[in-house]
């Protein structure tokens, strides 16, 4: 955990955050490291094939897979974590640091407007 504790501290000092109290600035680490963590569980669940993911999910729920187990089902069903961790945090830091910018989602309207305007 320490590791990504760094890497939070040196997106901070990348975006020019750096003149506040040590507290707050240990607390923002914690802050964005609980996010990346999620983000990482996510992208890591997302990785498995949806007969796996069904599976985990009915063995957490019956009590079958307890949850100090899922990092071993999900190694065992071939999630590479440290491959998914890489691109999850480099993803992380190019949106924090504004080199990314989030694509907004087409509408079915978007989509309409758009081959409407294709047949004129």
């Amino acid at each position: 955990m320490e590791k990504v504790h760094e890497f939070i501290g040196g997106l901070l000092d990348e975006k020019g955050i750096t003149g506040m109290e040590p507290e707050v600035r240990q607390q923002l680490i914690e802050e964005m490291t609980n996010l990346l963590m999620q983000r990482i569980d996510t992208a890591a669940i997302n990785a498995l094939p949806e007969d796996k993911a069904i599976e985990l999910a009915d063995g957490l729920d019956n009590g079958t897979i307890k949850n100090e187990d899922v990092s071993k089902f999900m190694i065992d069903a071939g999630v590479n974590f440290e491959e998914i961790a890489m691109v999850t945090m480099v993803q992380f830091r190019d949106l924090y640091l504004g080199n990314t910018v989030a694509e907004p989602e087409k509408t079915d309207a978007a989509d309409s407007e758009a081959a409407e305007k294709d047949n004129n």
